[in-house]
């Protein structure tokens, strides 16, 4: 689910997806953060961030 790389994502600075929330933060885009978090359907076991797709989280689980 989410992430398939050997390592796992750890999220936040180790993190090197540019897809996911925490990269995406970091770069201060509002206005996709917005779009990426519209009616979440999982969140992030690693920071608890949430997102519509799980694409877009380091390790995500369903809500």
């Amino acid at each position: 689910m989410g992430n398939n790389d050997a390592q796992q994502c750890r999220g936040s600075q180790d993190c090197h997806a540019k897809n996911h929330i925490c990269q995406i933060i970091i770069q201060k885009d509002l206005g996709r953060i917005k779009e990426l978090v519209k009616d979440s359907r999982f969140y992030c076991k690693n920071c608890g961030r949430a997102a519509h797709s799980e694409e877009n989280l380091c390790n995500p689980s369903k809500i």
